[in-house]
């Protein structure tokens, strides 16, 4: 015989000459003639634990590597703990509020909050929906917000202006302004 004998159906193939094994050839190989000449050798598991450090290193490097709060001109106001859920809060430094009934949003400027409708009274008693919008078509104003390490981040010179309208609200009876303390019920 002049070539190498592959067990039919498969198996580890076998040179005819020193009876020495040289290979392993699947089942489903066999009707491929598919023929993998040797076992993957220490050198392949090296490489492939290599390659797994590099990725576990540049990983690291990246979760290490993020700024833990926004820089300029993000401004903090105070601990995210600080705004309850499903709530809205007056910011620490009293510009505007902190709206957190459908996420995390910061409504600008000197409005006030109606409690009773959970809508916003803007100046001369402009009346805005829960979601900012006017019948007018022109909505709130909401600066960029975002929440980092605990503790809240807005952005006062990115805003943006709501739009959509609203069926025409009645007048708030008792609204709560950004410069006032909180109401007793506690909202």
């Amino acid at each position: 015989m002049s070539g190498p004998i592959v067990p039919v159906g498969g198996g580890v193939p076998v040179d005819p000459e020193t009876g020495e094994r040289y290979g392993y050839l699947p089942r489903k190989a066999a009707s491929r003639k598919l023929i993998i000449r040797a076992q993957l050798g220490l050198p392949w598991v090296l490489a492939a634990l290599a390659a797994a450090a590099v990725l576990a290193v540049a990983a690291a490097v990246f979760v290490l590597s993020r700024p833990d709060r926004p820089g300029k001109p993000y401004v903090d106001e105070g601990a995210l703990r600080g705004y309850p859920e499903q709530a809205v809060q007056p910011l620490r430094d009293r510009s505007g509020w902190l709206d957190r009934r459908t996420g995390l949003a910061a409504v600008a400027g000197p409005v006030a909050f109606c409690p009773a409708d959970g809508g916003w009274v803007g100046e001369g008693g402009k009346r805005y929906d829960a979601e900012g919008r006017a019948d007018d078509g022109r909505g709130l104003a909401l600066w960029a917000v975002k929440a980092a390490s605990g503790h809240v981040y807005v952005d006062p010179t990115r805003t943006v202006v709501i739009s959509g309208q609203t069926e025409p609200l009645p007048p708030c009876a008792q609204p709560w302004h950004v410069t006032d303390p909180a109401p007793p019920d506690g909202l």
